[in-house]
């Protein structure tokens, strides 16, 4: 396994975000930024889920987000570090727009379109 590679993800703003490969039982959980579990796919990764990361020391939702990813496949993950709150929203947001990840956040779901039209 190649980790701690250099991968750009572009999200639908056009910008490149620039991540890490880091081993899955390393400490990226406890890091603020961003993170994206990934599956090798013909052309490259395919994007999972991604998430933000706040970098509390003993938040749980990183590691069982990592365990349902993994229950669809993914075997990567990639980290970008970002201190600063608003622009992790914001590349969380663009990364997700950009790609149709297989699993959206519980904060999407609410909003989706088939759940708009399920509630009507």
């Amino acid at each position: 396994m190649n980790m701690n590679i250099s991968v750009s993800f572009r999200g639908r703003s056009g910008k490149a975000w620039d991540f890490q490969r880091v081993p899955k039982d390393a400490a990226w959980a406890r890091s603020p930024g961003a993170v994206i579990f990934a599956a090798p796919d013909s052309y490259g990764w395919r994007i999972i889920r991604v998430m933000e990361l706040t970098g509390r020391p003993h938040d749980l939702q990183p590691i069982w987000a990592l365990a349902e990813a993994e229950r669809y496949g993914a075997t990567a993950v990639f980290l970008a570090l970002e201190f600063d709150a608003r622009e992790r929203k914001c590349l969380v947001a663009d990364i997700e727009e950009g790609f149709s990840p297989v699993c959206l956040n519980p904060r999407d779901m609410a909003e989706a379109p088939v759940a708009a039209e399920l509630a009507a």
